[in-house]
């Protein structure tokens, strides 16, 4: 049974309206910047942070033992436009150019479009948390503070000035912590307020100040500053010794511990607004005046300590039994399946997953090969994590997220037509290399556009083994020519972050001792996550020309390159016969091999490219679309496994839409034939319907479904137990099912909120 309060806390987040927002924020911050538009920026920085948490509202809700919210309310009109304008003045009629000097690289037009440049940050990443509560925060401050005092950094202006800023980034933050103290006083709540004035400097010594320190810091960097999608950890090894020291000395019982679990993970789902960030088209997300108002935070549990050691404690079982009784979309819980897990703690988590909890699964068997391959130390990849969507990490060593989405159907259609493109809305023959990768993509990291390959030496195949080795050689191309313009980018990029500081800087390893941002530097690590996509859409066109033309000789591929580039007119012949061969997800070997082929030759140029590499940053495979599938579509012609021109490509690592018709089990086995040892991160959508595992004996089945998938080598799992029927029946009558909770990719959505685009994508992947 759920607390009094967390159950009054999910009823009210539902009737919440679409338009209430945490306007204070908007107010201080403008306020906060012009006052000190004079001072060094991230001196600047601290500053504004200082104001507005000096004045925001403070917020205790009757009931809660986890103190941390905003006051949010209905903007009227005048206060809109006044927002409005603001993000216009930002971002509308910027160059691109511009927007690199200003912040370095974004996501995506409407993810900045309500984010200040001053408190521009990149979220995506992991704080060290066992600093922040074995340590506190006036351990921070004077460490920076020590750090200018030394003098080790005095002909450095611009260190001076970072650590300047952390130190009034780190007593600003006490500020807003001793406010909630003396507010809980003036409530009464002696035991809140003693809580919360002990930590507002000193390190936490039980569960209830590590969680709730934690949560003050996740306040204020995710709501006021806009850093969101946090990874947190491993949280029950972290969490651990202050559990069993609490149980010990008789400060808990169990069943209070686990009450404070859940009230810690209803307020990551409390702080999120309504509305799915991927849907951009809804009027919910172009309304929406919040920095981060659907940004998942991400929790790590269970997997390897060490070789041979699990991690599989207390605090796993009832994090599993938080999530699966809450049933909410945030925070998302990453499960570390490993050989040998504890079979009671892997079935609690199947059953969570059948009731459609946001749990997702990945394999250490396969991760930690991958990530060694590509350059994470031994000593740091015990403690690998993830943040959304799916992308890994190494918790508090490095920054935040950096990609791009690489379109793995672009090599073919290359290698189909000699390294020239046929634009589809164009009519014509496109090759022009320099165009490739322009500023925009390599800001927002998406393969979007139309592509040229090396046209040099160009033959035409005259055996399967031919075609490989053009698309082997299209794709490097591709990739090595991202590699050297983004060379250039990070030398740029750099120059443009000397002296500045983003929230994230205050709480990662090595940013401080360095007195430099994670970007310039300061980290241990820095990553680009190279996100393949389309796997599908590549293996089931490779595997088309490899049985059309070279083992049936039914057609000649000239004449599959002539259907392709009208979009099979008058060919309708032609597209109904390559539609109708067999598809990745059937289990079939001769088209399961190209996903060998495919990711291998993936992984291969990623690792040259970190061979030649001469910057900061090193490449990580995955193989992931986000929702991005549709988009990486518009621009290709039609291709050889029957799909016409402009159609979506396959989503993440599953099948194309609708091309899998032997069942999961033959769905699982062909995605375990993927060398997932050399992948680094990336979904799997499982979609059952409930009918298919119900009672002890359908957990049962998915439980060993589940598992014999992980020993044969898949990488990571995500369900959603649903009917089309009752998708269908969601979309009819939206209030009667505000609480379906569905995996879109690599976060949870509540399926009445999603646009209608994303509804019918869902929908259209569902099983009857």
């Amino acid at each position: 049974m759920l607390p009094e309060y967390v159950e009054k806390s999910i009823d009210q987040w539902f009737k919440k309206s679409d338009e209430a927002t945490f306007f204070e924020r908007i107010e201080l911050q403008e306020e906060a910047v012009k006052k000190y538009y004079d001072k060094p920026y991230a001196v600047r920085y601290g500053k504004v942070l200082n104001y507005i948490l000096e004045r925001m509202t403070v917020v205790i809700n009757e009931g809660e033992k986890i103190a941390g919210s905003v006051k949010e309310i209905i903007p009227d009109d005048e206060q809109r436009e006044w927002a409005e304008n603001l993000s216009c003045e930002w971002w509308d009629d910027v160059s691109e150019e511009e927007k690199q000097r200003r912040i370095m690289f974004y996501y995506s037009p409407g993810w900045i479009k309500r984010r200040n440049p001053l408190l521009f940050t990149f979220g995506h990443l992991s704080f060290d948390w066992e600093a922040i509560i074995n340590k506190g925060l006036g351990w921070h401050a004077e460490r920076a503070q020590g750090l200018i005092d030394s003098g080790e950094f005095a002909d450095d202006q611009d260190k001076i000035d970072f650590l300047t800023g952390a130190v009034e980034c780190y007593k600003a933050q006490t500020v807003l912590i001793n406010r909630y103290a003396d507010e809980a006083g003036k409530a009464g709540n002696d035991a809140l307020s003693a809580v919360c004035r002990k930590i507002a400097c000193e390190p936490a010594e039980t569960l209830y100040e590590a969680l709730q320190l934690i949560w003050f810091v996740v306040l204020i960097s995710q709501k006021v500053a806009g850093c969101g999608v946090f990874c947190f950890d491993r949280m029950d090894q972290y969490l651990l010794p202050y559990f069993e020291k609490d149980i010990a000395e008789g400060r808990l019982t169990e069943e209070e511990a686990f009450g404070l679990i859940v009230e810690f993970f209803n307020k990551n789902n409390e702080i999120l607004d309504h509305g799915d960030h991927m849907s951009q088209e809804s009027d919910v997300v172009k309304n929406n005046l919040e920095v981060t108002y659907d940004d998942p935070n991400y929790i790590i549990i269970a997997g390897l300590l060490s070789k041979g050691v699990s991690g599989v404690n207390k605090l796993s079982h009832m994090m599993i039994r938080a999530q699966h009784e809450l049933g909410l979309r945030n925070p998302f819980v990453v499960v570390r399946w490993h050989e040998g897990i504890d079979p009671e703690f892997w079935s609690e988590v199947c059953d969570s997953m059948r009731s459609n909890s946001t749990v997702v699964v990945y394999n250490d068997e396969t991760m930690i090969p991958a990530l060694l391959e590509f350059g994470i130390d031994e000593e740091d990849v015990y403690g690998y994590g993830f943040y959304g969507c799916n992308d890994p990490l190494i918790p508090k060593k490095e920054g935040g997220l950096r990609q791009l989405w690489v379109n793995l159907v672009w090599p073919f259609e290359l290698a189909l037509n000699g390294g020239s493109a046929f634009c589809v809305g164009a009519g014509d023959w496109v090759h022009d290399p320099s165009a490739n990768f322009d500023m925009r993509d390599r800001l927002i990291g998406l393969m979007s556009g139309v592509y040229s390959g090396d046209t040099e030496g160009y033959k035409e195949p005259e055996s399967m083994e031919d075609f490989i080795a053009g698309y082997k050689k299209q794709l490097r191309f591709l990739l090595l020519q991202y590699m050297e313009k983004m060379e250039e980018d990070y030398l740029k990029e750099q120059e443009y972050s000397r002296g500045r500081i983003r929230i994230e800087d205050l709480f990662l390893q090595g940013t401080i001792e360095n007195a430099t941002n994670w970007i310039a530097g300061g980290t241990k690590y820095h990553k680009i996550t190279m996100q393949g996509s389309g796997l599908a859409t590549a293996v089931d066109s490779l595997a088309a020309i490899d049985q059309a033309v070279f083992k049936e000789k039914k057609y000649s591929l000239d004449e599959i390159r002539q259907a392709l580039r009208t979009d099979f007119a008058d060919r309708e012949d032609l597209r109904i016969y390559l539609d109708s061969l067999p598809k990745f997800g059937n289990d079939v070997e001769e088209v399961d091999k190209y996903a060998t082929v495919v990711t291998n030759a993936f992984c291969d140029v990623v690792a040259e490219m970190n061979e030649k590499r001469t910057g900061l940053y090193t490449y990580m495979p995955t193989l992931s679309t986000d929702r991005d599938f549709t988009g990486m579509g518009a621009c290709l012609a039609a291709t050889a496994d029957g799909r016409r021109a402009g159609e979506q490509i396959s989503e993440n690592q599953s099948p194309y839409m609708g091309a899998d018709h032997s069942g999961v089990t033959a769905l699982l086995n062909s995605v375990s034939k993927v060398p997932f040892h050399r992948i680094t991160g990336g979904p799997l959508n499982v979609m059952l319907h409930p009918s298919t595992i119900e009672g002890d004996d359908g957990l049962a089945k998915l439980t060993a479904l589940f598992s014999v998938f992980m020993k044969r080598g898949g990488m990571q799992l995500q369900l959603n137990v649903v009917g089309r029927e009752e998708l269908l029946d969601a979309q009819k009558k939206p209030e009667q099912h505000k609480n379906l909770c569905v995996r879109v990719t690599g976060y949870s959505a509540y399926f009445v909120q999603m646009g209608k685009i994303a509804q019918e994508e869902l929908i259209n992947r569902t099983v009857n």
